[in-house]
């Protein structure tokens, strides 16, 4: 009798906690899964969203823009600028963003072509400094639009470098990971496409930030743009410039 009252008493327990169990699980928000891109899926701080064979996207802080720049005739207007917390990468991924840890290798060869380094072994010091990518990561997103406001095709590259908080510097067509319509991978001379006379583009930069850098808050961005030079001709028409915009609330 006293084994029998046992049996029920464990199987009342046990279901008993199988069932809070459940209750808890189901309270708990599923991550909603997206085919694109994932950061456009953040909204607020706190927001998580899942990329289809990629990672999970979990927006950390936001700073809303909406000002324009003018290097005349093109016109930049920066949107957002946002901490954004990758985490649950794919493998596949991981080795995918693994070159944006390190150095490019233009940075490489600016650093130890004195050396008398042939290009390989400078190719080589550039895939030694890259780390392997943790459990989760940050990187710093910029949204923006371009505009040629000339009536001819114009050659240009809205952000060559750009700065955070004073002192985390990137040189954008090396460290970008994120393709759009404004942003080429590789080198500016050779990936980027003329503007057509009226044309807007729609930009996003992504700048993942190394493990050591300790950023808690955004609080100044600035960057630097290409030379604008004509479509056709190639001449120089206006010299590139910095801007920058204080990101801490007064």
């Amino acid at each position: 009798m006293l084994i029998f009252l046992s049996v029920i008493a464990f199987n009342y327990f046990e279901s008993d906690k199988t069932e809070k169990g459940e209750n808890v699980e189901d309270k708990e928000p599923k991550i909603p899964e997206v085919q694109e891109y994932g950061g456009t899926h953040l909204e607020r701080v706190g927001d998580k969203v899942r990329q289809k064979n990629w990672g999970t996207f979990t927006l950390l802080e936001t700073k809303s823009i909406n000002e324009s720049f003018e290097l005349a005739p093109m016109v930049i207007t920066i949107k957002d600028i946002r901490r954004i917390r990758l985490s649950s990468l794919t493998d596949e991924v991981k080795e995918e963003l693994k070159p944006y840890t390190g150095l490019s290798f233009d940075e490489a060869y600016s650093i130890y072509y004195k050396e008398n380094l042939s290009m390989e072994e400078i190719d080589q010091k550039a895939a030694f400094s890259q780390t392997d990518i943790d459990e989760a990561v940050t990187y710093l997103e910029i949204t923006y639009s371009i505009e040629n406001k000339d009536s001819k095709e114009l050659q240009f590259f809205s952000m060559e470098n750009v700065t955070f908080n004073n002192d985390l510097t990137y040189d954008v067509p090396s460290k970008n990971f994120i393709l759009s319509g404004d942003t080429f991978m590789g080198t500016k001379k050779v990936s980027r496409s003329d503007y057509q006379p009226g044309e807007t583009r729609e930009g996003t930069i992504g700048l993942l930030v190394d493990s050591e850098e300790n950023i808690e808050e955004l609080d100044s961005f600035a960057f630097t743009t290409d030379d604008i030079a004509d479509g056709e001709t190639h001449e120089l028409l206006v010299d590139g410039t910095s801007f920058e915009i204080p990101l801490k609330e007064k």
